[in-house]
């Protein structure tokens, strides 16, 4: 829980639960015992020290920031999970989160005093005491943050999580997608929008000697970009342009807000997840469920970014699905060319085996806005693919394959530069 008590004066206090007597086992109730109920707790308090010896406490494993262009987030990874009290959100320059009662102690390497030393978090500073801990978090500038925690899973220790809010970021990222937009519409240009899955505390699939999907997507999506704007009319963004989080809604928001016309994900799939694999191919949305049990369960995985940063599970509006099921139709037609085009391109390397074109229901492809695909590079666990997806040379190659898919999919939708793209179209309205 995290408990108000601590919250500096600036910090809102809304969410937060005090520690009781009568919630903590430490404390006890306040209430009377029988004469049956006091033998126990006596019997209770001679065998706790020693217990207490034995139980080694929790461990502060790890300490990191990522900083985003909005936001800096703080994580820190526990052996176990761990009773905060302070202030769950709000508006402040300094925060104190305690563990009162319980020994924290820092692992080997991990920093008592961590210096992000950025536009929102200045420092955090650990103080060690017998029967607390503290976390100071001192902000650059009086701003907006929230703490929360995310439970151990499969590689991932129990977690306490802050995101500070830059301040003016919000705002200027906007700017900067509307700034794209009126480019693009006064150029008369193509614009493609290209997400790097994953990034950030979501490093996404594992591959061996270290090699991470999050650094391959975005590796391979500054390849695609590069080549993209080596033709003519077209122009190529980037939606995670470093290594931090975005939440899966916030990358397609981001390509309607910029105008796109096409919108690309780039993952690496792995055989963990689904079985035995190696190859290539390329999704784009299904409203009515996967092609088969293992694209739905890949779907899953990908969808799961959302979780592993802590997003809230988002709901389907239906009257917007109404309202747009036309929209949609003609999206999805669009989408099934540009993901056949794509493939098309990428399978010509005979080193990656054509797995096909598929639907699932990957949240990342929920927009209406503009056709949109997915593609599943290789398998990052197969030894022998991810030995290609680390390559700079391959990584390239594989840039300029989907590059050469988007122009394909331009010349057969009739696309040209110069001419109104459905962007446009929504911005004239």
């Amino acid at each position: 829980m995290l408990n108000p008590a601590l919250a500096p004066s600036g910090g809102r206090r809304t969410h937060a639960t005090r520690v009781s007597r009568t919630s903590h086992p430490h404390l006890g109730p306040r209430t009377s015992r029988s004469p049956m109920l006091a033998a126990i707790a006596l019997l209770i308090a001679c065998v706790a020290p020693a217990a207490a010896i034995a139980n080694p406490g929790v461990t502060l494993q790890s300490l990191r920031s990522w900083s985003a262009p909005t936001n800096t987030r703080l994580v820190f990874d526990f052996s176990a999970p761990v009773t905060l009290a302070g202030p769950d959100s709000g508006e402040s320059k300094l925060i104190v989160l305690s563990t009162p009662g319980e020994r924290v102690s820092l692992a080997p390497g991990t920093p008592a005093i961590l210096a992000v030393e950025d536009t929102a978090v200045d420092s955090v500073r650990i103080d060690v005491a017998p029967n607390v801990t503290y976390f100071r978090l001192t902000f650059s500038d009086t701003t907006t943050f929230h703490v929360f925690t995310l439970p151990a899973e499969e590689g991932k220790p129990y977690r306490v999580v802050v995101d500070v809010e830059r301040p003016g970021a919000n705002a200027r990222e906007a700017k900067r997608l509307a700034g794209i937009a009126a480019i693009k519409k006064a150029k008369r240009t193509l614009l493609v929008a290209v997400d790097a899955g994953h990034g950030g505390e979501d490093a996404g699939a594992h591959g061996p000697n270290g090699v991470l999907e999050k650094n391959v997507t975005l590796a391979v999506a500054r390849a695609v970009v590069d080549e993209l704007n080596l033709l003519p009319g077209v122009q190529g963004v980037l939606v995670r342009t470093g290594d931090y989080f975005i939440p899966l809604h916030e990358r397609y928001l981001s390509a309607e807000r910029m105008k796109a016309d096409l919108f690309i994900s780039i993952h690496c799939n792995s055989s963990r997840r689904r079985g035995s694999g190696s190859g290539t191919e390329v999704y784009f949305l299904s409203l009515t469920g996967a092609s088969d049990q293992a694209d739905a369960d890949l779907a899953a995985a990908e969808n799961s970014a959302d979780l592993v940063g802590g997003v809230p599970a988002q709901t389907d509006n239906a009257l917007v699905d109404i309202l747009y099921d036309v929209k949609r139709s003609a999206a999805l037609e669009k989408s099934q060319l540009l993901a056949e085009s794509l493939l098309d391109h990428v399978a010509v390397d005979s080193r990656l085996e054509s797995r096909g074109v598929k639907q699932a229901s990957f949240a990342v492809l929920k927009s209406c806005e503009f056709p949109s695909a997915l593609v599943e590079t290789a398998f990052i666990n197969n030894p022998s693919e991810a030995r290609l997806l680390r390559q700079s040379s391959f990584q390239h190659e594989l840039g300029r394959q989907i590059a050469n898919g988007v122009s394909e999919y331009f010349n057969r939708a009739g696309l040209t530069s110069g001419a109104p793209s459905d962007s446009d179209s929504r911005t004239a309205r």
